[in-house]
């Protein structure tokens, strides 16, 4: 029978240290902690801030690159290992908007939000979900509160926001949903509306 090599034995090391990392990690008093949601599961796996970080960076450009696919996976996985994030929601919603997946995107943008009300990016994308959905006055109250968080105008995403509550304003004055003036009061007024 042969020796085992350096590299077998090096190999027996590393498993040994990573049964051992994982008692460590994964004691009775840390999974109750993570199953209590005082833990996030990175923080159970030991996931450090700049490796989540770095999935992000990849997830983001997957997304840019239009391969939504990989994208999809990575944020979806980010936010089973930190569910409390919102930016993992907002992301995860940005790729199904781009496959124009909307109710998908409406689900995810509304977690980020519950997560944090100050996402403007989530509100700016929630609020062109629910415009293409026709949700015309609930899209308005999403970039009405996107631009009242920037209200020194310095974020693009409250720039877009103002473009896009500017179309759905002009689109309920079209259906005769406004004063005129900019009231979006969800009632007929009497004014007739604009052929």
């Amino acid at each position: 029978m042969a020796e085992p090599t350096k590299t077998d034995k090096s190999k027996a090391k590393e498993g040994g240290a990573a049964q051992d990392w994982k008692k460590v990690l994964y004691t009775d008093e840390r999974v109750k902690k993570w199953a209590k949601g005082e833990m996030s599961l990175a923080e159970l796996d030991g996931i450090s801030g700049p490796e989540m970080l770095e999935m992000a960076v990849t997830g983001f450009a997957m997304y840019e690159q239009g391969r939504y696919r990989e994208a999809k996976i990575i944020f979806e996985g980010l936010a089973a290992l930190d569910p409390k994030e919102s930016y993992y929601r907002t992301a995860l919603g940005a790729v199904y908007l781009a496959q124009d997946k909307l109710d998908q995107a409406a689900a995810e943008f509304d977690t980020a939000v519950r997560l944090n009300a100050k996402d403007i990016a989530a509100l700016v994308n929630r609020g062109e979900v629910r415009l293409r959905k026709g949700e015309l006055l609930e899209a308005a109250e999403d970039f009405k509160s996107a631009v009242d968080l920037d209200p020194e105008n310095k974020d693009p995403l409250s720039l877009r926001a103002r473009a896009l509550a500017a179309a759905a304003l002009e689109t309920l004055q079209q259906r005769g949903f406004t004063n005129g003036e900019g009231d979006a009061t969800g009632k007929k007024s009497r004014k007739p509306p604009r052929k």
